[in-house]
């Protein structure tokens, strides 16, 4: 019994000692982030507005990363969107000597592939950018953060914020 007792504490242990080296990287080297960006078209009823967005093929996603130090840009990558509208970026824990924090990169919208509906809207961050929080998915040697979903619309429906002419 106490031979089980010491085998546990051991695997504890251990453990620990293996989550503690590996940080909050879990291991990785790198980490990627992924989300969707879809097209939503105001013409339509509420529920196709809200619910049935297109994704939209060649959009172009951007991640800029800063050095928590000196709050430099050291990490600039982006990715266009495939046919189902996903985007994956692939970021380094550490470059040139800088350690990267998820938390001190911004993602955002930069172009919409599709030219009639190309007015990028400000839905969850897309326009502004967005820091990733939390991991998605993480497992060793691998961590993905999601972003988004971000949103373009038709020029139609693009709603000056700042107009007063109805109030």
């Amino acid at each position: 019994m106490a031979w089980r007792t010491a085998s546990m504490l051991l695997l504890v242990a251990l453990a620990v000692a293996t989550r503690a080296d590996a940080g909050g990287n879990y291991g990785a080297s790198k980490f990627r982030i992924t989300g969707t960006v879809l097209c939503q078209d105001c013409t339509k009823n509420w529920n196709a507005y809200a619910y049935n967005a297109k994704p939209v093929n060649g959009s172009t996603v951007a991640v800029t990363c800063l050095d928590k130090h000196t709050g430099r840009t050291v990490f600039y990558g982006k990715d266009a969107t495939d046919e189902k509208g996903v985007f994956n970026v692939e970021v380094p824990y550490q470059l040139n000597s800088c350690q990267l924090d998820p938390s001190e990169c911004l993602v955002r919208l930069v172009a919409s592939g599709d030219t009639g509906c190309a007015v990028l809207t400000n839905f969850n961050g897309g326009r502004s950018g967005e820091k990733p929080s939390r991991p998605y998915r993480s497992c060793p040697g691998e961590v993905v953060y999601r972003a988004g979903p971000y949103y373009s619309t038709l020029p139609q429906c693009d709603v000056d914020d700042d107009d007063k002419s109805c109030s």
